[in-house]
């Protein structure tokens, strides 16, 4: 299931350290620091629920949400050493920092459909609806995959439901392809979700317009 581009299991180069990459028209990423945890819980759980509240159970989403998107939760993600997080603000008319989307990446096992090449996989895609269509997911894919690179993987993969038109149509202009099928529990709703991977080993086709 994505978010607006990947499933939570749910669309520049940076280093392992905190270091903020912006361009004279795009918005400020960055990663993640613990002090961003509560409000990484509230994007993610928004976020979520405008994603696929419209097509799932009420109870079903409030108890995915429920589990994956306390700030508790969010603070363990970030400081997990396997994982990068980062997050997308843009400055708001107050010229305060607005938070408007963010990417989880998560080194460790993969699937069996998944080539066994270093991979990482992208959990988490999300750009808050407002902000759809502006460019902005395409920037946050260059900048996850930078990450993923600096990171050692080879490869990325990631998990995006299969009734997700508008993420799968992303996910291809950036460069993934189907590789296989997964089982997504959202809540007590047994879903199907597809497996995707894009290989980082040689240069391909920069990400396309923004499909979220």
């Amino acid at each position: 299931m994505p978010a607006s581009c990947a499933h939570p299991q749910a669309m520049h180069s940076l280093d392992n350290r905190q270091r903020g990459v912006e361009t004279c028209t795009m918005p400020l990423i960055r990663r993640a620091t613990i002090q961003d945890a509560p409000r990484l819980s509230e994007l993610g759980a928004s976020t979520f629920r405008d994603t696929f509240e419209a097509d799932n159970a009420a109870d079903d989403i409030a108890a995915y949400i429920a589990e994956a998107f306390t700030p508790q939760r969010q603070e363990q993600e970030i400081a997990d050493p396997a994982s990068i997080v980062l997050l997308v603000e843009d400055e708001g008319v107050t010229g305060s920092r607005e938070l408007i989307g963010y990417a989880h990446l998560v080194s460790g096992p993969a699937p069996e459909c998944v080539p066994d090449l270093q991979p990482i996989e992208l959990k988490r895609f999300y750009i808050t609806r407002a902000h759809h269509g502006r460019g902005v997911a395409r920037v946050l894919m260059h900048a996850a995959l930078a990450a993923a690179r600096e990171a050692g993987a080879r490869t990325v993969w990631l998990g995006v439901w299969e009734r997700n038109a508008r993420a799968i149509a992303f996910y291809e202009k950036c460069g993934f392809v189907r590789a296989g099928e997964q089982t997504f529990m959202l809540g007590a709703d047994r879903q199907t979700d597809w497996v995707m991977v894009r290989s980082l080993d040689a240069d391909q086709t920069a990400p396309g317009r923004e499909g979220s």
